[in-house]
């Protein structure tokens, strides 16, 4: 009996983890995305949300590069 009452409460634990920030989120808060991305690289960070920090760097250094060939002109 308390290993199925164990075994419950460890499952309703893994389920209360937070869900994983957006790519917008990201891009919204850019100074966040260098720490998860050293956190991802360092593996203690996994999941969704290192593929979003990613897709959000290339996203704002894709704006980067499109307002600097905009100026040029």
């Amino acid at each position: 009996m308390r290993r199925a009452a164990l075994l419950i409460a460890l499952a309703a634990l893994a389920g209360c983890s937070p869900p994983a920030r957006s790519a917008s989120y990201f891009k919204a808060h850019p100074e966040e995305i260098g720490e998860v991305l050293a956190d991802c690289a360092a593996g203690s960070h996994r999941g969704p949300e290192c593929d979003n920090a990613r897709a959000a760097k290339a996203l704002i250094d894709s704006d980067q590069r499109l307002a600097l060939y905009k100026h040029s002109f």
